[in-house]
């Protein structure tokens, strides 16, 4: 039986789609919402404590088709011999501009203050990437890092991408049977359900909305040079998927013509 490793980077609509998968195939997926709200962090297992949890029987995931965290691309590598079946990759990429900002209003929502003030102050998204240890974890070249990192490396924890581990990332992207991209999440999904077998629900839910927010000139540049590596990732990842699309669906899901260059891209919330 095939299975499926759902690699979940954050803020490119991961919840969405694990909140889609559950509802067509229920606790065939790991973890259900009930699951992640049980854990102690409230949250998915890091790949080292959901490897020692298989090894001493704390978890069994025997009867679960699709595995889904916050994992480096390589963990697929890993998982033979500790979970049996074929493992196939599944995930998402999202403009890089787009993504950190996104993450940077996230983070906003959540940082201490007045709960009831909290949701009327402005995102600031230079008090942010003033922040090293925010930058490091969450922003710099956040989704060539996930497809960068040893198996059971930590995708939220700091790591520098450069030449070498771009080649590792690419690498990686090719390795993985479907890359969706979130601009285009509903072909992706289309893809993913060719490819897999596995109908996805039609309704996509809006799982974690980031506020709106508006950045200056200087702002997105800083950001920019931060993601110089998830740039070129992000252009490899749309050929891809523009090719897969092409030959699954003909001209269905034709791109938009003229795509805006990813470095001059405005998103919204």
């Amino acid at each position: 039986m095939d299975r499926w490793l759902f690699l979940h980077v954050m803020k490119t609509a991961g919840t969405s789609f694990r909140r889609m998968l559950e509802e067509t195939l229920g606790s065939a997926v790991y973890p259900t919402d009930p699951e992640v709200k049980a854990q102690p962090s409230g949250w998915y297992f890091g790949a080292d404590e959901l490897f020692a949890r298989l090894a001493d029987g704390r978890l069994d995931l025997d009867g679960r088709r699709l595995l889904c965290g916050h994992y480096a691309a390589r963990l697929a590598e890993a998982l033979p011999g500790r979970l049996p079946g074929r493992w196939r990759t599944v995930t998402f990429l999202r403009d890089p501009v787009a993504r950190t900002l996104s993450m940077i209003s996230h983070r906003d929502k959540y940082r201490p203050g007045i709960p009831g003030l909290r949701r009327f102050r402005p995102v600031r998204i230079t008090r942010a990437l003033d922040d090293p240890a925010f930058v490091e974890s969450q922003v710099r070249d956040y989704q060539a890092k996930v497809f960068a990192m040893d198996p059971t490396g930590d995708v939220n924890g700091p790591f520098r991408v450069d030449a070498a581990g771009f080649r590792r990332a690419k690498a990686a992207l090719e390795a993985a049977e479907v890359v969706g991209l979130t601009e285009r999440l509903e072909p992706s999904i289309r893809l993913f359900e060719a490819v897999s077998g596995i109908g996805v629900a039609e309704t996509v839910p809006h799982a974690n909305r980031s506020r709106g927010y508006s950045a200056t000139e200087e702002e997105l540049a800083r950001i920019r040079a931060l993601v110089p590596w998830d740039i070129e990732l992000y252009a490899l990842a749309r050929e891809k998927l523009e090719a897969q699309l092409r030959a699954a669906f003909g001209d269905r899901f034709a791109a938009p013509p003229d795509p805006r260059p990813v470095a001059d891209a405005r998103p919204g919330a």
